[in-house]
């Protein structure tokens, strides 16, 4: 019976796991932000838009000036590599007076196949200081779910642990 109890914790604890890798970073909360899709290097189509406008919303959500540079399905076809994308993005954050553009990576966007079918997220979030060309944050999480969580759900708690400290 106890075996059985430690084996059944066990798989609960490590089934839902997450990792989070983040610097401890505070950014001024009076400057404007500029937020672009992010890259995607999975095989979900517009992975990285779906990531992007959540990690918006939880942003949004902190009374941040946030200006929305992220394009939709037709700005993919314009995208010939990242090293342009990031650039091009960063002179439209520039021309709306934004200090700061928000971008990131999208690495796992998917759900395990299996009897539940659970969701897996893995995504990168980085704030560049436009003024310097200086990447000022970058944190990285990771967290699959139960099968009765979504994938949204999932980007969405894990974008709640990414995000920096905002202050006056």
């Amino acid at each position: 019976m106890i075996k059985n109890f430690i084996l059944l914790f066990t798989f609960m604890f490590f089934g839902c796991s997450s990792i989070v890798n983040k610097s401890e970073t505070t950014l001024p909360k009076n400057e404007k932000y500029a937020i672009s899709s992010f890259w995607n290097y999975t095989d979900t189509d517009m992975a990285g838009f779906r990531a992007s406008t959540i990690v918006e919303g939880v942003i949004s959500n902190k009374d941040i000036k946030l200006y929305s540079l992220i394009g939709g399905a037709n700005e993919i076809k314009n995208i010939k590599n990242k090293e342009s994308f990031i650039s091009q993005k960063k002179e439209e954050a520039r021309k709306v007076g934004a200090s700061y553009l928000i971008t990131g990576d999208v690495q796992e966007w998917r759900y395990k196949t299996g009897i539940d079918g659970e969701p897996v997220v893995s995504y990168t979030v980085k704030i560049v200081d436009l003024r310097n060309n200086q990447t000022v944050f970058n944190a990285v999480g990771a967290k699959s779910g139960w099968g009765h969580k979504s994938i949204g759900v999932i980007a969405q708690e894990i974008a709640e642990s990414l995000i920096p400290k905002f202050v006056n």
